[in-house]
């Protein structure tokens, strides 16, 4: 059975209709054991009530008894009590077969504590397993004990049963916030001895403060607010406060959190925030058991702050389409809020379109501007920049581009100008960029595949009139722009001039003669030719391995003249001479645009041509050397043409071969 102190009362298991005299004997022995345990007991107690002072009524018979100090007499009874118990644990160790001992049942298993707080009152719910396996006539006893942070227990344990075996939980109430307690669950089964679980600790959570009181609340710069409060009015131990915050109209809340340190003022300053900006602001508490109430919203603004400009903005070109600039921070005052960045504002010099660099943050003090024109002036001026606003701008800073090659030439077009013989005109208007002053238009031009002139044309001109060509023959055209830096990409143009019907008239004769105040002039003779022309059209240029010149044109209009008379303005160079006679009747000359394969636009690209004039024609100009029609007239004395006194090429027959290409 259990007394009203919890303790457990032995049962001892006899058969008193067996009992021999030897059992007998061993229960007298027994009883002897308990009554030393318990004099024994009994003057410890009196010894001690002594050394309290007190009065004891029936002291033991020799609790008066002289000893040598009260630790010594203490110390001889509690071994006199160690071995009279150990006697009796000798004596209860011999059991009866016939009488077995009792089994305590299994703990139980799994045992949970949990703790919570609510409106100043703590409680305590522990849970538990049955054991296994579960005896019959189960029965289970809580013990419930308050402990100090050692653990030690100043009052003892309470304890409660519970004698339903379903029952596996249990739940004790009206207890201390903060505080420690020690809770184990033991097992019973009928009057055997009992078995308990290892104890457990829980400490109960604190209260859940009240709401605190914003005091102060006013800004001290453009970024910053200052904070002060009272502390909750319920309020345990408190462990942190927290402040709420967020811009007026804005869902967007921020916090702090101050950390309730030991002679901490309850004051705090809400950096980093927007100048200029109205602020709500609100201060909850915290304790291990949660945060209470916020207090009352309070609002604030911070002050404003317009932020200079950046300082020493230099700007320095890298190539032909990126700057990099540079500047130093502004120099701020204690009362100046916080720059945020920089914003660099730029346009070019015809004010075009205006375009916002902006830094990541202040600590930025250099930034490349790329995706520029070349050779362009660019304007820049610098700004500082807070969250919501930004400064005036610095002084506008002027930087130019590095140049770069002129873009090609643009609607560039080829027309035939003239038909017999042969003569394009070209236009074009400038490049879409020139970066810089053009120094000249430059075009590369020539038969195709072949060798190719170059010609140097006046920036100002937009017009461009050929050589007299091959007629029947692919001629290529390059035109390039050209500035200080070099040559852009050129325009391309392809074309094929018109075959046409020519007349050689023979013996052609080529003679150098003095004229009226000693001019020298070339006198040209020939035969009439088999064929009946309308006239004749000499063509005539200075001699020159290398052709770089253009032929000149006189024409005849006299179907029955059999010579002419050129005046030269160098009569120390040599001259090449063609005559043609003109055809009475003549088929319209169709004039080819290519493709840049050098074929009629519609036709097969890349398949080769065949040329109906003749070979060897002269670097894109009109050939010279063709059906015999050529003289060549050097600096010699007068006499017959050049094929009977200047010195011959290899294979010349009263002229150049027509293989020949100067």
């Amino acid at each position: 059975m259990w007394n009203s102190l919890g303790l457990t009362i032995v049962t001892i298991c006899v058969c008193v209709h067996q009992l021999s005299a030897q059992q007998q004997q061993k229960l007298l022995a027994i009883n002897g054991h308990l009554k030393n345990i318990i004099a024994n007991a009994q003057m410890l107690q009196a010894v001690v009530q002594a050394e309290l002072g007190q009065n004891i009524p029936n002291p033991p018979v020799n609790t008066n008894a002289v000893y040598s100090s009260f630790l010594e007499e203490v110390e001889l009874r509690l071994k006199a009590l160690e071995d009279n118990t150990a006697q009796l644990q000798m004596r209860m160790g011999s059991s009866n077969p016939s009488c077995p001992q009792a089994t305590p049942p299994p703990p139980p298993t799994n045992v949970v504590v949990e703790s919570a707080t609510m409106d100043n009152v703590s409680s305590i719910v522990v849970r538990w397993d049955p054991p296994n396996p579960v005896p019959d006539n189960l029965q289970y006893k809580v013990y419930f004990s308050a402990v100090d942070e050692t653990g030690y227990q100043p009052q003892g344990e309470v304890v409660f049963r519970i004698c339903d075996s379903t029952q596996t939980s249990a739940s004790i109430t009206d207890l201390a916030p903060r505080s420690k307690y020690q809770v184990r669950i033991g097992t019973v089964a009928g009057i055997v001895s009992e078995s308990s679980s290892a104890p457990e600790f829980v400490e109960t959570p604190d209260i859940i403060p009240s709401a605190p009181t914003i005091m102060v609340i006013e800004p001290k710069n453009p970024n910053t607010v200052y904070l002060q409060w009272d502390p909750p009015v319920v309020a345990g131990r408190i462990t942190d406060y927290v402040i709420y915050y967020k811009e007026d109209g804005d869902a967007t809340e921020m916090m702090e959190v101050v950390s309730q340190q030991p002679n901490m003022k309850l004051s705090f300053f809400v950096n980093d925030l927007s100048e200029g900006t109205r602020y709500v602001m609100q201060v909850a508490a915290r304790s291990n058991n949660g945060e209470g109430d916020r207090s009352i919203p309070r609002e604030v603004f911070t002050i404003d702050f317009n932020p200079p400009h950046p300082l020493n903005l230099n700007c320095t070109s890298l190539n032909k389409t990126a700057v990099i600039l540079t500047w130093e921070p502004p120099v701020l005052l204690p009362t100046d809020g916080i720059i945020r960045g920089y914003n660099i504002n730029y346009t070019d010099s015809r004010y075009r379109e205006f375009y916002l660099y902006k830094s990541k943050d202040a600590t930025v003090t250099q930034a490349v501007i790329d995706g520029l024109e070349p050779a362009t002036v660019y304007y820049f001026q610098a700004s500082s920049r807070t969250r919501k606003t930004f400064g005036g701008g610095g002084a506008v800073v002027m930087c130019q581009t590095k140049a770069d090659v002129p873009t090609a030439p643009r609607s560039v077009q080829l027309e035939l100008s003239r038909a017999d013989p042969p003569q394009l005109t070209m236009r074009w208007i400038p490049p879409q960029h020139t970066y810089g002053p053009l120094v000249n238009y430059t075009l590369h031009w020539g038969v195709k595949n072949g060798a190719l002139r170059k010609e140097k044309i006046d920036p100002t001109r937009l017009r461009w009139i050929s050589d007299f060509l091959d007629d029947d023959t692919v001629h290529e055209f390059k035109l390039y722009a050209v500035n200080n830096v070099g040559f852009g990409e050129p325009a391309i143009q392809v074309r094929k001039t018109p075959k046409r019907e020519t007349i050689v008239p023979p013996n052609v004769t080529v003679d150098r003669v003095k004229g009226e105040n000693n001019t020298t002039m070339l006198r040209v003779k020939w035969d009439p030719p088999l064929q009946p022309v309308k006239g004749y059209d000499i063509l005539y240029r200075k001699f020159e391995w290398v052709y770089s010149g253009r032929w000149a044109l006189k024409e005849i209009g006299d179907p029955t003249a059999l010579m002419t008379e050129i005046i030269v303005n160098k009569p120390e160079n040599s001259f090449i001479v063609v005559v043609q006679g003109k055809p009475t009747r003549r088929q319209a000359p169709q004039f080819q645009q290519m493709n840049p394969f050098g074929n009629p636009m519609g036709g097969n690209m890349g398949q080769p041509m065949n040329r109906g004039g003749p070979s060897g024609a002269m670097m894109g100009g009109q050939n010279p050397f063709a059906n015999g029609n050529v003289r060549m007239q050097g600096n010699q004395q007068p006499g017959p043409a050049v094929s009977m006194s200047q010195p011959m090429m290899p294979g010349q027959q009263g002229g150049f071969s027509q293989n020949f290409r100067p």
